[in-house]
């Protein structure tokens, strides 16, 4: 029976309640690892987010969390497993890369097709590696990115391949498309929105990991309704793909929180109207520390941090609702689609 992958051992679909399918429970720069002002304290960073976890679910009954930090932003396998036995929240770890523009170790830069997909397949059946070390901490699912990374550089350069995706980042893709045909594990994308302005990002990623054999019903494309068109949006459904609906309360690349979140709030009506209900699935892509400590104005890009958990379930939820998106469309947003993507 398809099960999904905790950081604390399988569970049962029917037990994942509420979920958020991309947050960060630590999130920093590459090379972090290194720095003396990024050493924590992994217990006591576990219970402060444990602490805000643990309010979230017993309040808004938020019960599962995929925290989708990959290996060279801030992954702590153990930091993942420390948090979730001092919560009654279920935490799902992450395999994966950022784009090439800010993330991909120079070591994983250097292996092919082959050895990439071993690497994610490692990560899911045996447990994460971190620190040079090995943990018997599982992965749920891989995330795979492609795009200029940090958003300041606007479009990705046209390839010569003919996609806004390069050729490192292909590589990553197919890899991944590979593991998810053996394992049958999701996959969670991080799209550029500036690239929809002259593609389609989601496309792009789904042509390539259906090449090699993935099912794009376990593939979730992330950021798409940041910069929406809904033409673009019905595409990425209308083959079999999910939809992600992140950065809500969050004004990432818009003027406001406010602005994008209404923005959002009327295209998924109209996806929902086209017959696509049961292809998006709900999360903030929140920061809860930075490696170096709170979140701050000493990291002004990082201030993901600042959406409250409540902001889903008291602004956006009745923002949904003035365009007709009912409890019923809430539930199966929030706990039908991602328990049925998680499971493998």
């Amino acid at each position: 029976m398809p099960t999904i992958h905790t950081v604390l051992g399988d569970i049962d679909p029917a037990q994942a309640g509420i979920t958020l399918t991309h947050e960060h429970i630590v999130y920093a720069n590459p090379g972090c690892e290194f720095d003396h002002q990024t050493v924590y304290d992994v217990e006591e960073v576990a219970s402060e987010v444990g602490e805000l976890l643990n309010g979230a679910l017993g309040t808004y009954g938020i019960q599962t969390m995929v925290d989708l930090t990959p290996i060279e932003v801030g992954r702590n396998p153990l930091l993942l497993k420390a948090t979730a036995e001092k919560t009654g929240v279920h935490i799902i770890g992450t395999t994966g890369f950022f784009p090439e523009r800010i993330g991909i170790p120079y070591h994983f830069r250097k292996q092919d097709i082959g050895y990439l997909k071993d690497f994610f397949i490692r990560d899911l059946t045996e447990g994460m590696a971190s620190a040079n070390q090995r943990t018997s901490v599982r992965a749920g699912i891989i995330k795979v990115a492609t795009g200029s990374g940090d958003g300041h550089e606007g479009m990705t350069p046209l390839q010569p391949s003919g996609l806004r995706v390069t050729a490192l980042e292909e590589r990553i893709v197919r890899a991944a498309g590979r593991a998810q045909a053996e394992t049958g594990c999701p996959i969670n994308t991080h799209t550029e929105p500036a690239d929809y302005a002259v593609t389609n990002p989601g496309i792009e990623q789904l042509d390539l990991l259906e090449a090699e054999g993935a099912d794009p019903a376990k593939i979730l494309i992330g950021h798409a309704l940041v910069k929406p068109d809904i033409e673009q949006l019905s595409e990425i459904c209308r083959r079999g793909a999910n939809l992600q609906i992140d950065h809500i309360g969050i004004p990432w690349r818009n003027t406001s929180a406010e602005q994008l979140d209404d923005l959002m709030a009327r295209h998924i009506a109209e996806l929902a109207d086209r017959g696509y209900l049961e292809q998006m699935t709900f999360s903030y892509d929140r920061f809860f520390r930075h490696a170096r400590g709170p979140v701050d104005e000493l990291e002004p890009d990082m201030l993901n941090e600042r959406v409250d958990l409540d902001h889903l379930f008291e602004s956006f939820v009745p923002r949904l609702a003035k365009y007709g998106f009912d409890d019923a469309a809430v539930r199966q947003v929030l706990v039908v689609n991602p328990a049925k993507y998680l499971a493998f």
